[in-house]
């Protein structure tokens, strides 16, 4: 019974961090349309600049997940940075009116689950230090 409680703890804490990146994933998007508003950026850069948004996105969320438990913290940020990603494949897609399947999801999927697991050796390493 204790294994099932903390399976279901471990997936309680991987959602809710999923949804402070995907809340810091909005704010950063709103922040940068605002700054495009009154900033001429290059097409070419905003792409860079949302995939930071992304990256910094799931960095707070490995975080969160340390916070929470650092056991198997490399599996949680993994299933983290997938699950990040189709949520907010989800979410856009609401936001824009339109869902359509490409390369572009995959690619995401990949980048959110590199992400989470490079953060996730960047957060054990940091902690071995303090």
């Amino acid at each position: 019974m204790k294994s099932n409680s903390l399976k279901l703890s471990g997936l309680v804490s991987i959602i809710k961090s999923c949804l402070v990146g995907l809340v810091v994933t909005l704010a950063g998007i709103v922040t940068f349309a605002i700054v495009l508003k009154f900033v001429d950026v290059p097409s070419k850069i905003v792409a860079y600049i949302n995939n930071a948004i992304k990256g910094i996105s799931i960095f707070v969320l490995v975080l969160m997940l340390k916070k929470a438990s650092s056991e198997k913290l490399l599996v949680k940020s993994a299933f983290g940075g997938v699950i990040y990603s189709l949520l907010s494949l989800i979410v856009f897609s609401i936001l824009n009116g339109s869902f359509s399947f490409d390369l572009t999801i995959v690619y995401d999927l990949i980048f959110a689950l590199i992400v989470a697991i490079v953060a996730s050796v960047i957060v054990n390493l940091l902690n071995r230090k303090s």
